[in-house]
């Protein structure tokens, strides 16, 4: 309920309407601020390796620290030039430690949590971070609304409860911890370097999973295309207030996948991921098919809509993101296997946000395709949704020929 409040206000969708109304910043400083989340992610492997072996509570603590500094940077970013190079340097950072926040609380979470309950119990925490999102969002846009200069004293009070939340994580335990360590260290000391098994030899030997991650990559690559278009048509092209903003980018996604998350949740502690990714997937497909009505119609109705449909979609995605991984590792290899995952969620999230403002706006003298990028996305969507399917029915018949044999 704490920490949350501080990591909500380093979201693109709130940070990037700040930068786009407040410091007036260009379309390309918005792709970085709306990309930063994702190719931050590009640490993931470098946060594993880092982690390998450690006390994982503590370790987290310290990045939990690192991270509220940047709460506080942006909370003193003078509205100037170099005041957008720190809002932005302080974003990137943050979405850098946010990463090693992530890798290592998935290690905690599979520890803690037996495969029949994962999904659920982690569903409750993600409803109260997702809880806190929405308060928080809804309450910072009527704020700016009133006076954009408060958005400094929200900064230091998210700061304030941020440091709180350092300190209840500081007293969670970790199940059976110890002998993980053991495992880790091991796994990192005493296999020969031959036998040492790294990102690309997971994938080669792991096929199921190196084609779940290449649909996955797809998916991840038609939804982070459009954020920064997105930011760009609402406060820019629709000339929407604060709270009309905020509650497009944040409010209505997080407000939604938080009342569905529980259904998600009790499914996916039934079903192998793949196949929950086979059903969930092509709500992606309608939510962005929706957004191009929407972007075509110069509409914020349809807008909403269409992020209506994208909360339904992101409370089961948000819980397959953080725990997928977990159907297709054994426990040594968890870290390992989050690392490959959220390590390419940055290499997408590095491309496809400056891409898709190419795409919407033109570079030099070229235009853009505008409100069709969003069509683009739903099509690769589509494609990641097939790819799911053929994957589930392919692992099934696999299961089905052992059993037989």
């Amino acid at each position: 309920l704490t920490l949350p409040v501080a990591f909500t206000l380093l979201e693109g969708g709130i940070v990037g309407v700040i930068a786009a109304k407040i410091y007036q910043v260009s379309p390309f400083v918005l792709a970085v601020i709306t990309a930063a989340p994702m190719f931050g992610n590009l640490s993931s492997y470098f946060w594993s390796r880092l982690s390998n072996a450690r006390t994982k509570v503590r370790f987290a603590n310290a990045v939990q620290i690192a991270t509220i500094a940047c709460v506080l940077a942006i909370a003193m970013a003078p509205v100037n030039e170099a005041g957008a190079a720190l809002l932005v340097l302080g974003m990137i950072l943050s979405r850098l430690l946010i990463t090693g926040i992530i890798t290592v609380r998935s290690v905690v979470w599979s520890l803690n949590y037996d495969r029949t309950v994962r999904a659920r119990t982690t569903g409750r925490l993600q409803i109260l971070t997702s809880l806190v999102t929405v308060v928080i969002s809804s309450l910072v846009g009527p704020l700016l609304d009133q006076n954009p200069e408060s958005f400094r004293w929200v900064y230091v009070s998210g700061a304030v409860f941020g440091a709180l939340g350092v300190y209840f994580f500081s007293r969670v335990n970790v199940i059976g911890e110890a002998r993980h360590r053991v495992l880790e260290r091991r796994n990192r000391q005493e296999v020969a370097p031959e036998e040492k098994v790294g990102f690309l030899e997971i994938l080669r030997r792991d096929r199921h999973y190196a084609r779940y991650q290449l649909y996955q990559f797809t998916a991840g690559a038609a939804n982070m295309i459009i954020e920064a278009p997105l930011v760009y048509l609402i406060t820019r092209e629709l000339n929407a207030g604060y709270t009309q903003s905020i509650a497009m980018t944040m409010v209505i996604p997080f407000a939604v996948s938080m009342v569905t998350l529980p259904i998600w949740a009790s499914y996916l502690d039934r079903v192998h991921v793949a196949e929950f990714r086979a059903r969930q997937s092509v709500l992606w497909v309608i939510s962005q098919a929706l957004l191009w009505i929407g972007a075509l119609l110069g509409s914020l109705w349809w807008i909403g809509v269409s992020r209506f449909v994208l909360g339904i979609a992101r409370g089961g995605g948000a819980l397959a993101w953080q725990l997928g991984h977990n159907d297709f590792a054994d426990q040594k290899a968890l870290s390992a296997y989050m690392g490959i995952h959220v390590t390419l969620t940055g290499v997408r999230g590095a491309i496809m946000p400056f891409l898709g403002m190419v795409l919407y706006i033109g570079f030099l003298e070229t235009d853009g395709i505008g409100a069709h990028l969003f069509a683009l996305a739903a099509a690769l969507s589509v494609i990641s949704w097939i790819g799911f399917r053929g994957l589930h029915r392919d692992m099934r018949a696999q299961r089905s020929g052992g059993k037989d044999a």
